[in-house]
């Protein structure tokens, strides 16, 4: 079993790597890519563990989008390239101006001055949306997380803000710099009809777009063999991977129930291109 998408306490997840990698090597997952979201912080200590488990250096980049969410998965990185760690730089301080303006509102709502330290798990880890949604649930503001997001985080709500993003075409130019292969994460939440995800494919692609996240958590099932045939029909890769978050996701596994395709379907184009570059 493979796991391409995961996040570690140096985003918005609720296990350190070298946890994650203990929990894949209970999971009998053979391999797993650490995919924070804008940063690589994780990855020394990911990579610096001892396992059987195959661990694949990532990163996840949200990407400039009017409608839907775009994010770009990069796997198999050189986080030590120069344009990777000007962009995660840049992107840092877009995230720090978005943080202090949701830390403002969510005061406002709760009649009190909140800080960041009142929300994160760790003092490293990167304030994100289910930092906030288990704060309102702690204070009794809400009575799930689910309920959270529909009522205050979800676009266009009371304590959602977008930050500033990268363009497409230099989040798939940095992964390609930094040796790696890009993917469109959890394809379904770009809200598009299939028809509509094919052009857009088609439009990646001529940017140097490697692959599809046909098989994730987010897709429904019922959608997962179309993203899959649409990456066939466009000559992508297929990817899958669980975005398990921990305590701070939906997803109650690593490796849940994501992926449709044997291990070799998966990773085999995927060397492919690593070696024919």
């Amino acid at each position: 079993m493979i796991d391409l998408h995961c996040h570690s306490l140096a985003s918005d997840g609720s296990y350190s790597p070298k946890e994650l990698i203990k929990m894949a090597e209970n999971l009998n997952i053979t391999h797993l890519a650490l995919t924070d979201h804008d940063t690589t912080a994780g990855i020394k200590e990911f990579m610096a563990v001892e396992s059987s488990v195959v661990r694949i250096p990532g990163i996840e980049i949200s990407v400039e989008k009017e409608k839907g969410e775009l994010h770009i998965v990069g796997l198999f990185i050189d986080t030590s390239n120069k344009d990777l760690q000007e962009m995660e730089e840049e992107v840092q301080y877009y995230r720090k101006k978005r943080n202090e303006k949701m830390l403002a509102a969510l005061s406002k709502l709760v009649k009190k001055n909140v800080k960041i330290e009142d929300l994160v798990d760790n003092p490293n880890s990167q304030l994100g949306r289910p930092h906030v949604a288990k704060y309102l649930l702690r204070n009794n503001i809400v009575t799930s997380i689910q309920e959270a997001f529909d009522l205050y985080l979800k676009d266009g709500a009371s304590l959602a803000f977008k930050k500033q993003q990268v363009s497409i075409e230099r989040a798939l130019n940095v992964i390609k710099n930094a040796g790696g292969i890009s993917i469109i994460a959890h394809p379904y939440t770009l809200k598009l009809e299939d028809d509509k995800l094919d052009e857009l494919v088609k439009e990646y692609k001529k940017l140097g777009l490697n692959g599809l996240e046909a098989y994730s958590s987010h897709n429904p099932v019922d959608k997962k063999n179309v993203f899959a045939d649409i990456a066939r029909k466009n000559g992508l890769i297929i990817s899958c991977g669980s975005d398990f978050h921990g305590a701070n996701g939906k997803v109650a596994s690593l490796g849940a129930d994501i992926c449709g395709l044997s291990d070799d379907d998966i990773l085999q184009p995927m060397y492919n291109i690593l070696k024919n570059r």
